[in-house]
């Protein structure tokens, strides 16, 4: 027979409607209720059985639940809930924020069978498909930024009776192990108190299963959520990695070098919302196609963080070269990092972006000095944004690892900006003297030289791909990401 559903609920065209009652109704059909009383449901004598099934994807249990005329088919299904933290705070852009997180979890999920529902109170919720696998939804989800915490959760009605049997049925099958149980009432009305949910579902489970409770570190702690129209409870949470939803607070245009400090700049960027877009220079065609397989590698690892799969890449190997030529040596990285900004900024202008990014840190080389980075500013229109500033170089590289750039910005490869570098750079350039030596050179003519031999890659559809530069590192490649 062809089964229906009705408030979540599946039953046949036999079985009666579950009734729904407001929550001042509740003691009329629960007037022998004892908070901390026995629970209705019996111990088993296995506990491995006796239970209702789960289904054999694990993800709904279908059983009866109530009393005479109240006797009712109840299934559970799977779900995903995703808990904000920072989001919640934004006030009247509260709602802006929590659309956009949204629609980053629903695309990095996508193909996944997750469907999106209606958001509920401080959270996001998706149902499980029968084809959805946890072990792929997971890791997907740790690199939303956004996300306080996600987990794997069940549904059931606003019913003790089906939170109980439900539960049962969901336990790990253990013969020994503690447990704690956690309410949380978003639903004020609901009859029974926190506390009094944690000691009636902890009596049950405990008179079924014989373990013992552990309210500091359970080995299988039960999270239940308590909603206006329906209670969640889930055994496991995971951190995700916190900040803002990637697009909220605008675009940039980040300049990545290929080694080991730009992509955590783009990486802390996309942590506050910003929507990054990566652009690479290189010293083609004066060296060789290195550099920008790993700009291509270290794009791809950022777009899992939420970063634009576009990456522009701009070759000057041919400007420096007249640069050289035509400039005091000490002065060359600072002429090549205005150059940069220059021609970064056009591409920004054509993206929409409000801002420039680099990973530079006040002192760690030469360029990178209070007054380098003075004269390297008076160039630029847009604002620079350096995340990395007051970060020491071991803390970026703890950072790398974490984002999962650090194996493949270690690789060989070289960099522009170290492209004719003369043994000693100016440490304390001086903005009269840089703009004097600007005054004979063609820059305009650079900048638009550089931006008609731009190319914009898709890193998603790019054929190119490391281990074809170096085969001699595949056990260090196999650690990115």
């Amino acid at each position: 027979m062809a089964h229906r559903r009705w408030n979540g609920i599946e039953y046949s065209g036999r079985e009666r409607r579950r009734q729904t009652y407001p929550p001042r109704l509740y003691s009329q059909f629960l007037p022998a209720l004892s908070l901390i009383g026995p629970s209705p449901i019996p111990r088993p004598a296995k506990f491995d059985g006796g239970m209702p099934s789960v289904d054999d994807g694990g993800e709904a249990i279908r059983m009866w639940v109530g009393e005479g005329q109240r006797r009712t088919f109840m299934s559970t299904e799977a779900y995903l809930i995703v808990h904000y933290g920072e989001v919640g705070t934004k006030g009247q852009n509260r709602p802006r924020f929590i659309r956009a997180l949204a629609r980053n979890v629903a695309q990095r999920l996508e193909g996944l069978d997750v469907h999106p529902e209606r958001k509920r109170s401080g959270r996001i919720v998706f149902r499980l498909g029968p084809r959805a696998r946890w072990e792929d939804i997971a890791p997907r989800l740790r690199t939303v930024f956004g996300i306080a915490y996600f987990a794997r959760a069940w549904r059931v009605p606003l019913d003790m009776e089906a939170l109980e049997k439900a539960v049962l049925a969901h336990l790990p099958r253990r013969e020994h192990a503690t447990f704690a149980v956690r309410a949380r009432r978003a639903h004020k009305g609901f009859p029974l108190t926190s506390a009094d949910i944690n000691r009636r579902l902890g009596g049950a489970i405990a008179r079924a299963t014989g373990w013992q409770v552990n309210l500091d570190s359970p080995d299988v702690p039960i999270h239940v959520e308590v909603l206006f129209n329906e209670i969640f409870f889930y055994f496991h949470k995971e951190p995700g990695p916190g900040g803002l939803p990637v697009g909220v607070s605008g675009k940039v245009v980040n300049l990545l070098s290929g080694g080991i400090d730009s992509p955590v700049a783009a990486w802390r960027m996309l942590k506050r919302g910003c929507e990054v877009i990566n652009v690479h220079f290189h010293g083609q065609p004066l060296v060789t196609q290195a550099s920008e397989v790993k700009a291509i590698e270290i794009t791809r690892v950022l777009t899992e963080w939420g970063a634009s799969p576009r990456l522009y890449s701009v070759p000057i190997g041919a400007i420096q070269a007249e640069i050289m030529k035509t400039t005091p040596p000490a002065y060359r990285v600072v002429l090549y990092r205005r150059l940069m900004i220059r021609v970064a900024q056009e591409i920004a202008r054509r993206e929409g972006a409000l801002a420039l990014v680099t990973g530079e840190s006040v002192g760690q080389v030469a360029s990178q000095t209070l007054h380098n980075l003075y004269v390297i500013n008076a160039v630029a229109e847009l604002p620079i944004l350096r995340p990395l500033i007051g970060m020491d170089k071991a803390e970026i590289i703890a950072q790398a690892e974490q984002v999962g750039t650090l194996a493949l910005s270690s690789l060989p490869g070289e960099d522009c900006c170290t492209l004719f570098t003369p043994k000693h750079p100016v440490t304390a350039a001086k903005l009269s003297e840089v703009e004097a030596i600007e005054a004979q050179q063609p820059w305009e003519e650079w900048v638009t030289q550089a931006l008609t031999r731009t190319q914009v890659i898709d890193v998603h559809t790019s054929p190119v791909d490391a281990l074809q530069f170096w085969p001699d590192r595949i056990d260090q490649l196999l650690k990115v990401g």
